[in-house]
């Protein structure tokens, strides 16, 4: 009697179940709060799109109309709102109402990115994670492309992408999608976070079998730990060679409160656990805007000790301690002047009459005029830069020749 009721109660299930799968394929497109049902109960997606908003209202159609306007469109989208108290809520309602791809989820109060993150990689789905800013727009071609880079290369587990400032008119790429050494890029790990987090597509499957999550210990910095954790497990981490997004779309926004030296402290203290394998990095040595010469030093550390412990690519580790550490003796008398807005410095031969950029050696150029007061530099790749002569060797940035006056104290 009880093994009859036991197979009813299973058919009844079954039944009610082909009947809403039925519903959702038939009738799903006309009626959206059914067809969220089939989505999120009858149907896996491919990609889980994840993106955590507080109090950002004013950006938010933006960041989320490039998710619903992408190429690629077998994705899960979800949003978590951190405890607004603005009309995020009301924004999100709105474009779940119109599209049942959004899964909205709502924290009662501000619990932070790390937590709502986890939050959503718990409820997430797909066989991919795509991180999303708030504050953000994905080119529209971004999740097919990296989609396809992440079927061919089946041994990556997270896959960035280039990020763009402005919003210059972008050709959709063509041809296959290509990527990024993955050793060198783990090796930049050690000294930036390597990928810009919003770009980012991960294996779903990879976190879940090594039970990885975002660390509150790296608060700022949690996608620094994530590849970090990554990398610990056997992971690869590489980037697409083109760009997928617009980084900062919204500017003007909010920070919270001391944010870039928390961020600072958390990768600070990140970098000490990863170079502890190497030498024990001293705390004046730490830091993702360390000058030249103390990533120089780093790596002349770190090359001896792999040579044993085999702990990365040791050619890739080799090529980025000769990119750094290019001597400036190769030229006598060279120059070193440090340039105000890359995170580099410019190279002089003894002549003064060619330059290249310390990290970037193949970027290089010419001093097209030097009188007593002003020094012109013409790059072979960028826009003309002047300078003004402040004493022996030192310059003082003026401004592009093309742009407005950006002076540098």
């Amino acid at each position: 009697m009880k093994r009859t009721r036991f197979f009813k109660k299973r058919i009844k299930i079954f039944l009610l179940g082909a009947v809403l799968l039925s519903i959702g394929w038939l009738g799903g497109s006309y009626h959206p709060i059914i067809k969220q049902i089939y989505l999120r109960y009858f149907h896996k997606p491919t990609v889980s799109v994840l993106m955590s908003t507080y109090n950002r209202s004013q950006a938010l159609p933006y960041a989320i109309e490039s998710i619903l306007n992408q190429t690629y469109t077998d994705f899960e989208f979800i949003i978590v709102d951190d405890g607004s108290t603005d009309n995020t809520m009301e924004q999100l309602r709105f474009y779940a109402q119109k599209d049942p791809r959004i899964v909205i989820v709502k924290n009662n109060e501000n619990h932070g990115l790390i937590y709502s993150l986890n939050r959503g990689l718990d409820m997430a789905r797909g066989k991919y994670v795509a991180r999303m800013d708030d504050d953000d727009k994905s080119l529209p071609w971004r999740l097919e492309r990296q989609v396809w880079a992440m079927e061919r290369h089946p041994e990556i587990t997270v896959l960035g992408g280039g990020i763009l400032w402005d919003e210059a008119q972008v050709i959709p790429p063509a041809g296959v999608p290509l990527i990024n050494n993955p050793d060198e890029i783990e090796i930049n790990t050690y000294f930036s976070s390597g990928l810009a987090h919003p770009t980012i597509m991960i294996r779903r499957d990879f976190l879940e079998k090594n039970k990885i999550r975002y660390d509150i210990q790296y608060t700022y910095a949690e996608d620094c730990g994530l590849y970090k954790d990554v990398l610990a497990k056997g992971g690869k981490v590489s980037s697409l060679k083109e760009n997928v997004l617009h980084f900062g779309y919204v500017s003007g926004l909010a920070r919270p409160k001391k944010y870039a030296y928390i961020q600072s402290e958390s990768f600070k203290k990140i970098q000490k656990e990863k170079l502890a394998p190497f030498f024990d990095a001293p705390k004046e040595w730490l830091g993702a805007f360390t000058d030249d010469e103390i990533r120089c030093g780093i790596l002349k550390k770190m090359v001896p000790a792999n040579k044993e412990k085999k702990i990365v690519n040791q050619e890739a580790l080799e090529k980025k301690m000769q990119t750094v550490c290019r001597p400036f003796d190769e030229v006598k008398d060279a120059i070193k002047i440090k340039h105000p807005f890359w995170q580099d410095s410019i190279v002089l031969d003894k002549n003064r009459k060619k330059f290249f950029r310390q990290s970037v050696p193949e970027e290089t150029g010419v001093i097209v005029r030097e009188d007593e007061t002003t020094v012109i530099l013409s790059w072979d790749k960028w826009d003309e830069e002047i300078y003004r002569k402040e004493a022996k060797d030192g310059w003082r940035y003026m401004n592009d020749v093309d742009g407005g006056i950006k002076q540098v104290k």
